[in-house]
């Protein structure tokens, strides 16, 4: 199982970018379930965030819908996250929150990595990023 970061969905949704069909790609195999992917509740706390602060509230709300329909169990954030993330920004300076979060999540679940665009993720010894290349994580 492999998480899906929020870049993935809104590349695949958004306007014309280089980035965009191969995002697509990722989310049309995990609608066919040809991938064992999800998503944690974070990434529908940051579609809402990203939306909303574009203007774009309603936009963001019938994102997360789908979304929900996609994955009808995406994984809680707990406390365990929460102190794993802690410990990761204590140790990469460079890590923000919300990544340290979906990192946490990916350690704490035992998930082989995550699906996303931001090289960031690339500096986090203790995971692995894919890229949103269908190859590259199949």
């Amino acid at each position: 199982m492999k998480l899906i970061d929020t870049n993935i969905i809104i590349y695949s949704i958004g306007k014309v970018h280089p980035l965009r069909e191969k995002c697509r790609e990722v989310m049309e195999k995990a609608a066919k379930s040809e991938i064992a992917v999800n998503v944690d509740v974070e990434v529908l706390q940051e579609l809402l965030y990203v939306y909303s602060s574009r203007g774009e509230r309603r936009r963001g709300i019938l994102t997360v819908s789908d979304i929900l329909v996609l994955f009808p169990n995406p994984v809680s954030i707990t406390k365990e996250e929460i102190l794993r993330a802690k410990e990761l920004m204590a140790k990469y300076d460079f890590l923000v929150p919300r990544d340290a979060i979906h990192a946490a999540a990916v350690l704490t679940n035992r998930f082989e990595g995550l699906i996303s665009t931001d090289r960031v993720f690339d500096e986090i010894r203790e995971i692995k990023r894919f890229e949103p290349e269908v190859n590259s994580f199949e």
